[in-house]
């Protein structure tokens, strides 16, 4: 069983995976397939300073996601919105893959090291000039990106 998700996937992915290992104790995931997730919902440093560039996902675009997913009283920074704030011990081997030129890049750097300060095997790919949602666009940078996705699922799947 693995699994994974892109951008809000990716967050629903993280979080889905804490909530099974401590509220249910189940740690049998094989995988995680963790693609420009967005992990830190009180917004990372890129995140915040990426500014209006129209790439898929700008600043404001990702103000305006998180004040419609999360009521303005809550804490962004609480593990159950917020996976980077976790304990992420017992969690499977992961694969973060992220574009340079992509708000949610500190977003993959910041969880990859805690995954791995955690205890966990992970593995982080950057793909120069992929923007956010990069793997969906025609030509060589896409199709390199999704070959690595298909190579770390079947190295988990076994």
């Amino acid at each position: 069983l693995t699994i994974g998700g892109e951008s809000a996937g990716g967050h629903l992915s993280a979080v889905t995976l804490l909530r099974m290992r401590d509220r249910h104790g189940f740690t049998d995931f094989k995988g995680a397939n963790l693609v420009f997730g967005a992990f830190d919902m009180s917004m990372t440093p890129s995140q915040r300073a990426f500014g209006n560039e129209r790439l898929i996902l700008r600043t404001i675009d990702i103000e305006k996601f998180s004040d419609a997913f999360l009521p303005p009283h809550l804490d962004r920074r609480d593990p159950d919105i917020s996976p980077l704030y976790a304990r992420l011990h017992d969690m499977p081997p992961a694969l973060f893959t992220i574009g340079t030129r992509d708000a949610l890049l500190d977003d993959s750097f910041f969880m990859y090291s805690r995954w791995i300060a955690a205890g966990n095997e992970a593995e982080l790919a950057v793909f120069p000039g992929g923007a956010h949602g990069f793997i969906a666009f025609p030509g060589a940078l896409a199709a390199a990106a999704n070959k690595r996705m298909d190579d770390f699922l079947k190295s988990v799947a076994g």
